[in-house]
């Protein structure tokens, strides 16, 4: 699976990159993961790409990634450049970002919230495998929380 995550710093890309990246390696699956991000501040963007199960090199080129996650609707069009013809895009709106920190108090719930849309438009990580996960990270009753919502 060739996977692109698009967000702004201090969004929590870099924390959904590694929840999936621990999810697949749980499954024993290899996992090859690359950051490019401007994060000189936050709100920077963060692009990271990720292989899971195939390829010695992290890096994908436009056209060629499976699933691109965007955590902020600013990249729609740079990551479905991105996508291979077959590819999906997963978009956290701003409206879903909004709620969450109205419920949750913090943007970085978001990460947990698009992971359940991703997770439901493929077929290689499980719920059950992301709550494993979940489970162990700091915050983990709002992080479940918010990954339950993601299902809404």
């Amino acid at each position: 699976m060739k996977l692109v995550i698009l967000g702004i710093g201090g969004m929590g890309a870099i924390s959904l990159s590694k929840t999936i990246a621990q999810i697949a390696m749980n499954k024993d699956m290899s996992v090859k993961s690359t950051e490019i991000h401007g994060m000189a501040k936050k709100g920077g963007l963060v692009e990271i790409y990720m292989k899971i199960g195939e390829g010695v090199s992290p890096y994908i080129p436009q056209g060629d990634a499976d699933f691109a996650v965007v955590l902020d609707e600013l990249y729609s069009e740079y990551a479905v450049s991105f996508l291979n013809k077959n590819g999906k895009l997963i978009m956290l709106s701003n409206n879903d970002k909004y709620e969450i920190v109205e419920e949750f108090g913090d943007a970085k719930f978001a990460n947990s919230f698009i992971l359940k849309k991703f997770i439901d438009k493929q077929n290689i990580i499980t719920e059950d495998d992301a709550l494993s996960v979940l489970k162990n990270i700091k915050q983990s009753e709002k992080n479940i929380e918010a990954f339950k919502r993601g299902a809404v």
